[in-house]
């Protein structure tokens, strides 16, 4: 019996010692690669909310990976709509870099299939990424 709770408090012992390791944090969202051809000549992608409810705020995180040979800064956001929202950050992004944004839509007072428009004017490009936000509102 002696060695049973010793065996039992052996095992407590080392279960309880390994700690999990901490994971590391990873990227999340939907991906946005930007390539020299984009940073220079625009592009287009979509992002899409799905169905919501009038009224609902959603949040969408977004993941900005630069694949081109130079770095990025995204100098000007335009909105075609109050409802959307874009956080990010104005520091480059350096070549191979990722870096996180969150999309908003408040969807208070909007009805029916949406498709709202923001332009992200990157460096010295001349015309911007465009990234179309689609929602269904119930």
């Amino acid at each position: 019996m002696r060695s049973l709770v010793g065996l039992v408090i052996l095992l407590l012992f080392v279960a309880c010692g390994s700690k999990p390791q901490p994971k590391e944090a990873t990227p999340y969202g939907q991906k946005i690669i930007l390539t020299d051809s984009i940073a220079r000549l625009g592009g287009a992608d979509t992002i899409r909310f799905g169905r919501m409810h009038e009224g609902e705020i959603a949040e969408k995180p977004l993941q900005l990976v630069n694949k081109s040979a130079t770095p990025i800064v995204i100098r000007q956001v335009e909105r075609t709509c109050g409802c959307t929202t874009l956080e990010h950050e104005n520091q480059p992004l350096m070549p191979g870099e990722k870096r996180q944004m969150m999309l908003r839509f408040d969807a208070r007072g909007e009805w029916g299939w949406q498709l709202k428009l923001l332009r992200l004017y990157l460096n010295e490009g001349s015309k911007p990424l465009r990234l179309y936000v689609e929602a269904d509102i119930e």
